[in-house]
């Protein structure tokens, strides 16, 4: 972390991102790795949810490998008090496609402790794309989002440095926790407190090693290996990050 924004916790909201779909954090660009197809990946300025299944061009993907590049609408994540998930194995294997999920509202507890009087309205996690399991591979083209607003209390901004401005705010915001965006202006009704909207985009192109033991999964090895509990169902798979460092409170749904 590169500001004393950074003691606001506004990291745990760039943390969303690096735990959906079994994917390694590689910031909010396209992260790169080998690909069974070599495609690369790109985003959809102003497409709008619309839910349902992910399709290229309206017509459904039946291939046996991700798509080359990530299409289709961005499917919404619910967000609020997500339900108890249980973890019961199975064979992960095959072409999975990001159909849905949940974020807990702890998310944001730790920007909350740090900043007290900060307040989260209009939250929005959004995802797309698919990922391809065979025996001993993961390979992921994903691209995940999110938005906001956040108000924060002139005692957060005056902590930051004397003569700080909203501006100088949105651009900590942006430096500390590494989000793409982060416009900050002045709370209509003065106090010296900031509006504040923020938004986020991962884009995921890579591929990981994997293994399987009882109901966990685990990704990469050494250090960077990652931790999920998963639970196969049918024609859809469920899981949660459990990995020490870089865990969020949230669920994540991918089906066949």
């Amino acid at each position: 972390m590169r500001s004393k924004l950074s003691h606001v916790a506004f990291a745990g909201v760039s943390l969303f991102a690096c735990g959906a779909v079994w994917v390694g954090c590689g910031g909010s660009s396209a992260s790169t790795g080998t690909t069974p197809d070599g495609g690369g990946v790109t985003t959809e300025a102003g497409t709008t949810p619309e839910g349902g299944t992910i399709t290229d061009s309206g017509t459904p993907d039946t291939s046996t490998k991700p798509d080359a590049a990530i299409t289709g609408p961005y499917l919404d994540f619910q967000f609020g008090n997500c339900p108890a998930f249980t973890a019961c194995g199975g064979d992960p294997t095959g072409l999975w496609k990001v159909t849905g999920g949940c974020v807990d509202d702890t998310i944001f507890a730790g920007a909350k402790m740090q900043c007290p009087g900060l307040t989260v309205t209009n939250p929005v996690f959004q995802a797309r794309g698919t990922v391809l399991a065979d025996a001993t591979t993961i390979t992921r083209k994903t691209d995940v989002k999110f938005t906001a607003t956040f108000a924060v209390p002139k005692a957060c901004k005056d902590g930051i440095g004397a003569g700080t401005t909203c501006a100088d705010v949105g651009t900590a915001i942006m430096l500390g926790a590494g989000l793409m965006m982060a416009t900050c202006t002045d709370a209509v009704g003065g106090a010296g407190d900031c509006t504040c909207e923020v938004g986020d985009t991962t884009l995921d192109n890579t591929t990981d090693m994997y293994t399987t033991a009882g109901n966990v999964l685990t990704t990469g090895t050494g250090t960077a290996a990652r931790t999920f509990d998963y639970c196969v169902m049918g024609s859809e798979i469920k899981y949660k990050e459990t990995t020490a460092k870089t865990a969020v409170p949230a669920q994540f749904t991918l089906s066949k």
